[in-house]
């Protein structure tokens, strides 16, 4: 798989729609239930996108989206931000 989605959202419901939904797209998803895991996981993992939520534990969606866009390697990374309905 070469394009990579960090899903940050501690939904387990979410986490199955979005993996379901890029299944057959050949987009692997890696998801993280809090946004202290999902800004571990930036480190090393250097996704395409992330999608976070802006209320999920921890580090909430804005402060994983600060932290990547003022970071010199991954500022480039787009993210989506969720808000729940």
């Amino acid at each position: 798989m070469d394009y990579k989605i960090l899903l940050a959202d501690d939904s387990v419901t979410v986490q199955k729609i979005i993996t379901l939904t890029f299944k057959d797209e050949g987009v692997e998803v890696v998801t993280a239930d809090n946004g202290d895991e999902a800004i571990n996981r930036l480190q090393y993992l250097r996704p395409d996108l992330v999608m976070a939520d802006v209320s999920i534990p921890g580090k909430n969606g804005y402060e994983i989206c600060e932290f990547i866009k003022n970071h010199p390697d991954l500022r480039e990374t787009p993210v989506v931000l969720l808000v729940p309905a």
